[in-house]
């Protein structure tokens, strides 16, 4: 009896997660009107809610955008030949033997900043860099690497 009232506890809770996330969200005219003159060709456009902020995914990007229709913040996804030259000369300098195997450029207000997944032979690091190359986060990702769990 313990295990079938388990059981459905955890259906209803499984069922009542997805019935959330499933959720449309509706988007107000000032942020569609916003993205749609930002972003004209953009397909495939799935928006979120989170924080009072509706997020627009589509693409390599995702914006972020208050209930005004106002831009709060952008991620791109990049290739490594897009970062500027500070950038590029700073993971030269200060990570020698990793390789850029993901890069996005995030914007925030006036601030630009770039996230980048650097590898080597034996980790991952998840750096975050100004424009200027200065480092602003350095982080040993102790979790996966090229889908191997690391011993």
């Amino acid at each position: 009896m313990k295990h079938l009232i388990l059981f459905l506890l955890m259906g209803t809770a499984v069922s009542a997660y997805a019935q959330k996330a499933d959720q449309p969200v509706t988007v107000p005219a000032p942020v569609t009107k916003s993205f749609q003159q930002q972003y004209p060709k953009a397909t495939g456009v799935k928006w979120k809610m989170k924080d009072n902020q509706y997020k627009a995914e589509f693409e390599k990007h995702d914006v972020w955008y208050d209930a005004t229709g106002k831009v709060v913040k952008q991620k791109e996804d990049i290739k490594e030949a897009d970062l500027p030259a500070t950038v590029k000369q700073a993971v030269q300098q200060q990570f020698a033997g990793y390789k850029i195997h993901d890069a996005d450029k995030h914007t925030e207000g006036s601030a630009v900043t770039y996230k980048l997944e650097l590898k080597n032979d034996t980790e991952k690091r998840d750096v975050t860099l100004s424009a200027d190359g200065k480092v602003q986060k350095n982080e040993l990702d102790k979790g996966k690497k090229d889908g191997k769990k690391k011993q």
